[in-house]
């Protein structure tokens, strides 16, 4: 291999970048730890037999909203997985439901099993500081309570050992935290742009596929830790 490859390939692989022992670990929680895509099919659908967001009145903008699904996808339409969720007039009700009041849609959804078997008591373990590292949807200013309030009670009900700190940031501001002066930190995220923006930030960022605990693990073993 040419320098010039040895090179590249050093900085564009993260796992050349040394773990310190001061290094930090921060995880994501949404397709990471929490099963975010089967709490907003099952919501997604909660509207569409009933028609209203379930705890929140209906307002002219929300039938406008489903009119729209009902109208593009016909009224017998159901989803039944995440690229469901992508489709335009979907992904148009599904945010605007969830930022009616997301503290309690966020504390209710179903952790990733794997996650609380392996990957979270795996991380704990490794004798660095754990933090949650997560991104909100914005709340609408009637709401009862925000999405960072329902992932914090999410946290407290679901993860032993509790994190060192739970972060609520959006996700392009996550990359402040990828180092700690110069000390790279690890973060352990499913959405890939996040992960390459961590990276290049100077931090070593894993990219996790939901329920693969196992071969984030292995990852994480890959470069030291």
């Amino acid at each position: 291999m040419s320098l010039i490859r040895q090179y590249i390939k050093e900085v564009l692989d993260p796992s050349v970048i040394p773990v310190d022992k001061s290094s930090q670990i921060f995880c994501d929680m949404d397709g990471v730890l929490v099963h975010f895509e089967s709490a907003i099919v099952d919501l997604v659908n909660q509207i569409l037999d009933t028609g209203e967001i379930p705890g929140v009145p209906s307002s002219k903008g929300h039938r406008k909203r489903l009119n729209w699904v009902r109208r593009e996808l016909g009224p017998d339409w159901r989803a039944s997985s995440r690229p469901d969720l992508d489709l335009k007039p979907v992904r148009n009700m599904m945010f605007s439901a969830i930022g009616a009041n997301p503290g309690p849609v966020f504390a209710s959804m179903p952790p990733w099993p794997d996650a609380l078997a392996e990957l979270w008591p795996y991380i704990t373990s490794t004798g660095h500081i754990v933090n949650i590292l997560s991104a909100p949807i914005r709340a609408r200013d009637s709401a009862t309570m925000t999405a960072g309030e329902g992932k914090t009670i999410w946290v407290e009900r679901w993860l032993n050992p509790q994190p060192s700190e739970i972060i609520i940031t959006p996700a392009v501001q996550k990359v402040e935290y990828a180092t700690s002066g110069e000390i790279p930190n690890i973060l352990i995220d499913d959405k890939k742009s996040t992960v390459d923006a961590w990276n290049a930030g100077g931090g070593i960022g894993i990219l996790h596929y939901p329920g693969g605990s196992s071969a984030t693990i292995a990852k994480l073993k890959e470069i030291g830790l």
